[in-house]
């Protein structure tokens, strides 16, 4: 913690005075800033995506008088925020697309009730971190338009998506009306996130963000922690897509391994090895003991033949080169498979 903080002490030398209750230009400075980088007019800073997401559906809830805001199932709104939208806000979801792939025009198509708003995740974490392809993610941007709902973006790991789509962020951030990042997943900030839309939107989130207990006394450790993470891995991004890539395919030459997408489009994914974790689980403690290498994250799933992990290379994974990688791939399936 103190190598890390020391790190961001540069950036508070260049500020006079901390941010206070949302005011001073340490926060306006960020935040016009990430709203420059999204295209947004303007934008705010809370604390966690767990406020921030459903402060943005009321707003369009409110603003297009219904309760229904359509999600995935595996939103996080629905799997890890005990249904906050519903306890706090009176929101009602309706469920879109299919656990195992993304939404699809067809899918908003189905929908039956007045929906306020829908949220598209970009990329979509528990399915491995798989994306719409272009066409259709604009298919569904125009169907909201006319159909007079809003459309919101989770993207919490968004940065992780202009290589694929070849856009910048401002591109893809276009299609949607409202916008969340975050800045603790692929940047590696401590804590906080960002709502950008239109100006109105924004003062909106601003009232709501006091009402919730979000509008903290100062927030600066966060603020220099997030703008430190832009600065540092925002540029490495096309480095780590790149790279799962990669990896994914040096796993995918063995018939006991599968990534899920085969081909990440982002620098996360899911694989599945075809071993239980009772009988899995051991081996790879003592391989990691011995050469000092953890290739896999937490278990994300588990089946009585397989076992699923989920994968995402930041940072630490950069430090080994592909070469490094596809050798250590072949000793953990020769020695633990």
């Amino acid at each position: 913690m103190a190598e890390y903080l020391q790190e961001i002490i540069p950036l508070a030398e260049a500020y006079d005075d901390p941010d206070v209750y949302g005011e001073g230009q340490v926060i306006e400075d960020f935040e016009q800033q990430v709203a420059t980088l999204l295209g947004k007019e303007a934008a705010v800073f809370l604390p966690s995506g767990t406020m921030a997401q459903p402060v943005a559906l009321r707003i369009w809830s409110d603003r297009n008088k219904s309760k229904y805001v359509g999600f995935h199932a595996t939103s996080h709104l629905e799997l890890h925020e005990h249904k906050g939208y519903q306890a706090l806000h009176g929101l009602q979801s309706v469920l879109l697309g299919q656990p195992q792939r993304v939404i699809n025009l067809g899918d908003l198509q189905n929908a039956t009730d007045p929906l306020a708003a829908v949220v598209l995740e970009l990329p979509m974490r528990e399915i491995g971190g798989q994306l719409p392809d272009w066409a259709d993610l604009k298919s569904q941007s125009d169907w909201a338009k006319q159909n007079n709902i809003a459309l919101h973006m989770d993207g919490a790991r968004l940065w992780q998506c202009t290589e694929h789509y070849e856009k910048s962020l401002s591109d893809i951030a276009d299609l949607f009306d409202s916008v969340y990042v975050s800045f603790y997943k692929d940047l590696d900030g401590i804590a906080g996130s960002v709502l950008a839309g239109p100006k109105w939107f924004v003062q909106a989130a601003r009232t709501w963000s006091r009402r919730a207990g979000g509008n903290l006394s100062s927030q600066y450790p966060y603020l220099l922690a997030a703008k430190a993470g832009l600065e540092k891995n925002l540029p490495l991004m096309p480095k780590m897509v790149e790279t799962a890539g990669l990896i994914a395919e040096h796993f995918n030459r063995f018939e006991q391994l599968k990534t899920i997408p085969a081909k990440p489009p982002t620098c996360m994914f899911h694989l599945r090895i075809n071993q239980s974790p009772e009988l899995l689980m051991p081996k790879i403690v003592a391989w990691s003991e011995r050469t000092g290498v953890a290739l896999f994250g937490q278990i994300k799933e588990n089946h009585q033949d397989n076992t699923i992990f989920e994968l995402h290379i930041n940072t630490a994974a950069l430090q080994l080169t592909i070469e490094q990688w596809r050798d250590w791939i072949d000793d953990f399936v020769g020695e633990v498979l």
